[in-house]
């Protein structure tokens, strides 16, 4: 979906599934098998763990997680791949909440046991994190699974 139709999406029905590119958000999220189902951001308060897109100041539209919110308006956001880049963002950068996700076909929202543990973990501890990424690159899981 291009950019301005997803925003047009957004702004007409207030939600919108789009696939996922890249690589910043795996393991949860894997290019060519993964959808993110998106609402369109009302102004309720965010909190670590969300999965948010936002813009960043090139234009360029990015699906990333809130690791903290640090007052009002400002969150610090780090893909699910890297375990440092904190990139802070401002409330007025926030198009769209994550609500769920399409993995392989399979619904994962904020209801499903295991995504909740993997959310809990991947945003309590970056320290957490880089060990877990490292355990996947010395598995060869990361290099299959990236393709």
């Amino acid at each position: 979906m291009q950019q301005g139709n997803l925003e047009r999406c957004l702004r007409e029905l207030g939600c919108a599934i789009i696939p996922v590119t890249g690589t910043s958000m795996w393991p949860l999220l894997q290019q060519g098998r993964s959808r993110v189902q998106l609402a369109a951001r009302n102004g309720s308060p965010l909190k670590a763990g969300d999965v948010v897109l936002y813009r960043r100041a090139d234009g360029t539209l990015v699906l990333h997680r809130i690791v903290l919110v640090e007052g009002a308006d400002t969150c610090w956001l780090c893909g699910d791949h890297q375990w440092k880049h904190l990139e802070q963002v401002h409330d007025e950068q926030i198009v769209a909440v994550a609500q769920a996700f399409f993995r392989n076909g399979r619904l994962v929202d904020e209801h499903t046991g295991w995504y909740r543990l993997y959310r809990f973990l991947w945003t309590k501890n970056l320290t957490i994190r880089r060990c877990c990424l490292a355990l996947l690159r010395w598995s060869g899981l990361e290099k299959h699974s990236l393709g």
